[in-house]
């Protein structure tokens, strides 16, 4: 743990100040980026109702919850108008703070995590420790210990040393969940009320597959 966690100033902290480095002025673009926040924050009841009318033209639902408990119980009566038993999942921490997957287990339908960071902690039903690198305290060794115990239909003998394997074997597993998922269920990094869009952005192709190929989409 101790080995894992010391990445964090020899590997990320490093490569992060290189991106920052790379794309020049950073800090005025995190100045603008805040500035449109706190705009959106100070209007946010009258671009929500925009956001809802301009949604519905474009056939989209909108679900009011006042409360986690709330939320949840909305997100399982959709699920089960679409006769849904499986839900992939993406890029979204507020269903990790209403504790969405341990409820939908409980009503006898199976999420499953995209991201690869969620997809290893779930298989190891731990809770996250980052939020945009939720498997930073895990080492490599971990993750092949993990899939062994996870993936039992695969052959014992295969070599997991390097981590390009051990991404090639969850892509593989989760291609089958993403082509026979019922439903999937991401989060968004904006909504844009004049359009009525929810924006996911995402290097990966998980949020895409999650969003695209069931029918139905949960934001």
């Amino acid at each position: 743990l101790k080995m894992a966690l010391g990445r964090l100033k020899t590997h990320f902290v490093h490569k992060r100040a290189d991106a920052i480095a790379r794309y020049g002025d950073f800090e005025a673009l995190r100045e603008a980026g805040k500035t449109i926040r706190d705009s959106a924050l100070s209007n946010l009841d009258a671009l929500l109702e925009k956001f809802e009318r301009n949604l519905t033209a474009r056939g989209g639902h909108v679900h009011w919850a006042r409360d986690a408990k709330e939320a949840r119980e909305i997100v399982l009566m959709i699920l089960r108008a679409a006769n849904a038993t499986s839900v992939t999942k993406g890029k979204s921490m507020v269903t990790e703070e209403i504790g969405l997957n341990a409820f939908l287990e409980q009503n006898g339908i199976r999420p499953v995590e995209t991201d690869l960071g969620e997809y290893i902690i779930q298989l190891r039903h731990e809770p996250p420790s980052h939020i945009i690198a939720p498997a930073f305290h895990l080492n490599k060794e971990d993750v092949a210990d993990t899939f062994r115990l996870a993936h039992t239909d695969l052959p014992a003998s295969r070599a997991l040393e390097e981590r390009s394997a051990l991404v090639a074997e969850a892509r593989a597993m989760l291609r089958r969940e993403f082509e026979t998922a019922d439903a999937g269920i991401t989060g968004a990094n904006f909504l844009s009320a004049d359009e009525g869009a929810a924006v996911i952005v995402t290097n990966e192709g998980n949020g895409d597959l999650t969003r695209l190929l069931p029918r139905t989409h949960i934001v």
